[in-house]
């Protein structure tokens, strides 16, 4: 397969976790005989926010895939005096966000014996449709809601397709509003004929909140719209103590967005910041793609650094490993996932491989 990658490091820092990021990806085109084309572009520096400038934002639409080292899209990255009130996400024309919460080593829990490792994904529609912006208020009965039938239609197989790739189990989130749920229910109804191997269930936003806070490894796939889909996205970063090791994407028919869900605080660091978010935002892409056994390479490669205690759940990488170290190590493992035990601790401290 032949992918345009178009990488947004944004600092010293975001080259360097960039690069164990290209690092995976060449290692997948070497093992599974692909061709990835990455173009690095430049963001400017504006006090506390990066800009992208027309010509990035144009560079990105031609590409397949952005790969981002910090999270672009929640925070006013984007700035331009005609385009206001317009995300990225928005620009870019993405359907949907798809926010993973990924299983790890016990070894990576604190509380490793007693711990369930939940591994779901919250699928957020984002153009389902629109709610009026209106200056006078609305009896408590009247909807605003405007639908994007075709949209939801589109959202709804995207999130079957999902939960179908996973462990065949979709949650549907009620959303608010009569019409909004009368159409959802329609769509649903619609939809899951095509899916009969996708077990489906529908839950209120109650229901939904006191499973991820008391039961999260019951979740497999769930779906929501543009409304509870980033609260329960909030929700389950909170409750989980991994958010700086977990990525997020933005997808849509034309290009997809993958970044970390979390962003490091670089002037905390006292070693190397954790590449972790980065290197699943690759096997994220590569999953979007349908190359799902080179997303699972890059996975148990991953889990393979983790059992070695080369990183953890924090910011930063433990002192005596460095963020090229781990870059190597999870390449090196891709490649040739036979011969990973012969990487040993000497080679290891050298940020040197016996297989490459």
């Amino acid at each position: 397969m032949n992918l345009k990658i178009a990488l947004l490091p944004h600092s010293e820092f975001g080259d360097l976790i960039m690069n164990q990021g290209v690092k995976c990806i060449r290692a997948i085109e070497e093992n599974y005989n692909h061709h990835f084309t990455t173009t690095y572009l430049k963001s400017l520096e504006r006090e506390d926010n990066y800009w992208l400038t027309d010509e990035v934002i144009k560079n990105c639409k031609k590409s397949d895939a952005i790969l981002s080292s910090f999270p672009i899209t929640q925070k006013n990255y984007y700035q331009n005096n005609k385009l206001k009130s317009v995300s990225l996400t928005q620009i870019l024309d993405c359907d949907a966000t798809v926010a993973p919460f990924l299983a790890f080593p016990q070894t990576l829990y604190k509380d490793a014996q007693d711990h369930n490792t939940p591994d779901f994904v919250i699928f957020t529609a984002s153009k389902s449709g629109q709610y009026a912006s209106l200056s006078e208020p609305l009896a408590t009965t009247t909807d605003v809601y405007t639908p994007n039938i075709q949209g939801v239609h589109i959202l709804f197989h995207l999130a079957f397709k999902t939960a179908k790739n996973r462990n065949k189990n979709l949650i549907v989130v009620t959303p608010n509003g009569p019409l909004k749920a009368s159409l959802w229910k329609k769509t649903l109804d619609e939809v899951s004929h095509s899916y009969p191997s996708v077990k489906v269930s529908e839950m209120g936003m109650e229901e939904i909140m006191n499973t991820l806070k008391c039961k999260p490894e019951d979740l497999d796939c769930v779906f929501a719209d543009e409304i509870m889909g980033p609260i329960l996205q909030f929700q389950s970063k909170a409750n989980c103590d991994m958010s700086f090791v977990l990525p997020l994407a933005h997808t849509g028919m034309g290009i997809n967005l993958f970044e970390p869900l979390s962003l490091i605080n670089c002037r905390s660091l006292s070693s190397d910041p954790n590449p972790i978010s980065l290197i699943y935002g690759v096997a994220l892409m590569l999953s979007r793609f349908g190359l799902q056994e080179e997303a699972s390479a890059i996975q148990i490669a991953i889990n393979s650094a983790a059992k070695r205690g080369m990183f953890s759940f924090k910011q930063q990488l433990p002192i005596e490993i460095s963020c090229d170290q781990l870059g190597d190590y999870i390449a090196a493992a891709i490649i040739d996932a036979d011969d990973i035990g012969e990487l040993n601790d000497e080679n290891i401290d050298l940020g040197k491989s016996t297989i490459i």
